[in-house]
């Protein structure tokens, strides 16, 4: 029997939900029934080595990331404009830049007029696939400009509204889909407003949890596990001010104030880094509140914390949450518009307003209280998504 293609389109596997996602779906597929192809437009990325042996890396044309006029690294993609003797790109994407610089347009917008622009000088895809599904950033653009594939999708991985893109553009690709995922039943209500003509055309597909990948990692229980005398809270995120670390921040003097003895870890990075560690200085809280940095392994060090907090003003659905479900931690989560679909309140979690004060008081509920404390951690191993059967789903799609 011939196998199924499935191709998916990734802006870059760096670390991040949805390319563990990604990963964890491609742990989970029957590779007797299908052949995986994956294309990269940002090539590297650190989590490229724990992908499935199955899956087919495809080559990324130089001239296709270029076109992305990625942050990093930029004049070294504008260069590749000029080697492949694109002149009137190199200077399309010198003004995309500096209309972002000098008249702070929304580099985003710039990036998707850029490329609809250029679509017509950049190299299809060799190959033909059954099923390909455009994942973050371009991608989709991609996928339907440079691609031949019976059926493409569009994976709604977050709240569609804070991505501050150019509707007008966006809707002129996703009309050319045969229909959507999305990571939870917010994120296609959301994404269906904004695109109506999307309607009955999104399916919702749950994260999955790379479980395969954790236990191939290796941990240092030591960095947690040394301050066992204390109370230990945990948050996984980027450092970015959508993320709500101030809050954390102010929680967190909160409860030193009232004497608690905490160390409060935060695993992730970002640009907002400098102005995170300003604030922690501020509040004189630092040797408390520990910036880790990114660490591969979150499931090992959310294991070995006392509870979980998420402090973020939006999400899609976020991994860190299902993955402390996942080990059964106390859970204290914000009440960002997707979060109920994910935490129930006083049964899987405790979901609290979005203040340093309303978190703080959260947390010392469930310090404070022995049996909700048993009741969350039972109820969150009790209620675990990402229990879908992957190759009968995607075999549907072929309908």
């Amino acid at each position: 029997m011939q196998k199924i293609k499935l191709l998916f389109v990734i802006s870059n596997i760096n670390i991040g939900g949805p390319q563990k996602s990604l990963l964890a779906l491609l742990d989970k597929i029957d590779y007797n029934l299908f052949d995986v192809y994956v294309y990269v437009m940002k090539p590297g990325g650190v989590l490229k080595d724990y992908y499935n042996s199955n899956v087919n890396f495809l080559w990324t044309d130089d001239l296709i990331t270029a076109t992305t006029i990625p942050s990093e690294n930029t004049i070294r993609h504008l260069k590749t404009f000029l080697k492949k003797g694109k002149i009137k790109m190199f200077f399309g994407a010198l003004g995309a830049l500096f209309n972002h610089i000098f008249f702070q347009k929304n580099m985003n917008q710039e990036r998707q007029k850029f490329w609809k622009k250029n679509k017509d000088a950049l190299p299809r895809l060799d190959g033909k696939y059954d099923l390909t599904f455009g994942i973050l950033g371009l991608s989709t653009y991609f996928m339907i400009d440079l691609v031949e594939s019976g059926k493409k999708f569009h994976w709604i991985r977050s709240d569609t509204r804070i991505l501050n893109r150019d509707i007008e553009i966006d809707a002129s690709y996703y009309k050319k889909l045969d229909g959507s995922l999305s990571v939870s039943m917010e994120c296609a209500e959301i994404f269906v407003e904004m695109y109506p003509f999307m309607k009955d055309k999104v399916d919702v597909f749950y994260n999955h949890i790379p479980i395969s990948f954790y236990n191939s990692l290796e941990y240092d229980g030591n960095i947690i596990r040394t301050y066992d005398k204390k109370i230990k809270l945990i948050t996984v995120t980027r450092l970015d001010p959508l993320k709500g670390i101030e809050m954390a921040i102010e929680a967190c003097s909160i409860l030193i104030e009232k004497g608690l003895k905490i160390k409060w870890f935060i695993l992730g990075d970002g640009k907002f880094r400098n102005e995170i560690e300003r604030m922690i200085d501020e509040k004189g809280i630092k040797d408390s509140f520990i910036l880790l940095g990114f660490q591969l392994n979150t499931l090992s060090f959310i294991n070995d914390a006392d509870i979980f907090v998420h402090p973020s003003r939006t999400e899609g659905k976020s991994n860190a949450v299902d993955e402390a479900k996942f080990v059964g931690k106390p859970i204290v989560v914000t009440n960002y518009d997707t979060v109920c679909e994910q935490i129930e309140d006083g049964v899987t979690g405790l979901i609290c307003g979005m203040s340093g004060k309303e978190i703080a008081n959260s947390i010392e509920t469930i310090l404070k209280d022995n049996n909700l404390k048993k009741n969350l951690v039972k109820n969150c191993i009790e209620s675990q998504d990402g229990t879908l059967d992957i190759t009968k789903f995607f075999q549907a799609y072929l309908a």
